[in-house]
């Protein structure tokens, strides 16, 4: 399954080639996959950060300002899946095979739902990234 930034590149490249916006590139390739909006296939692609089951309780969250409530209340690690948001801690991070401590959290202030976070996250993890898929 491609990732949602495979989705992107492809988007960018498509939007150039077409001389269409990204937002137009991204519309498309959503109904090129047989989904009606980019929106639905993002979300069908958002699997990354709750690909498997785990025995850790995390605290899920259909809006991102009440995720965001939480995590500035209690800490931890905002993470998506399908449109939802949920906050993890640095032991779920770790069971993920990904380093809770490395500098890239700071940098997107420890949310990957920010603009361009998972861009920054997949660029950290690089070819570790392959192996997890």
């Amino acid at each position: 399954m491609k990732s949602i930034i495979e989705i992107k590149k492809q988007a960018r490249a498509l939007s150039k080639e077409k001389g269409i916006q990204l937002k137009q590139a991204l519309e498309l390739l959503a109904k090129e996959n047989g989904f009606s909006t980019w929106k639905d296939y993002k979300n069908s692609l958002d699997t990354f950060w709750y690909s498997k089951s785990s025995s850790f309780l995390n605290h899920w969250f259909t809006l991102h300002r009440e995720a965001l409530d939480y995590q500035k209340e209690h800490g931890g690690y905002l993470l998506t899946y399908k449109g939802q948001y949920f906050i993890a801690s640095a032991e779920y991070i770790e069971h993920l095979g990904i380093d809770s401590k490395a500098e890239v959290w700071q940098r997107i202030n420890f949310d990957v739902s920010n603009s361009n976070a998972l861009e920054k996250i997949y660029e950290f993890l690089g070819p570790s990234l392959t192996s997890r898929r």
